[in-house]
């Protein structure tokens, strides 16, 4: 099984200090600046889509994710596609792209 999701990158430390009613809004506006802070990178990162579905990603996600996000240009509100396949129990990262 595998599956594609696409919306904002958000780090889990933000997601955590977020209620979940506000959290697309925070995703949209999440700053490149912020994801790329140590502890943000150390926490790992989620996807919320335009629905304001959630997606926390595995820790195999979490380089794939700084290495999009450091390669761009936008501020704030990057938007991700993520491919994820099923391995054993747990869906896994296997590709990381910024929309754009």
């Amino acid at each position: 099984m595998s599956e594609t999701l696409e919306g904002y990158v958000i780090d889990v430390g933000c997601i955590r200090k977020n209620s979940r009613g506000e959290l697309l809004e925070k995703a949209r506006t999440h700053t490149r600046e912020c994801a790329l802070m140590g502890h943000c990178i150390e926490s790992g990162y989620g996807i919320v889509t335009e629905d304001d579905r959630l997606t926390v990603l595995d820790s195999e996600a979490t380089p794939k994710v700084v290495d999009e996000v450091e390669a761009s240009d936008t501020q704030s509100g990057i938007r991700l596609r993520v491919q994820r396949e099923r391995s054993d129990e747990a869906m896994e990262t296997t590709d990381v792209r910024e929309v754009t």
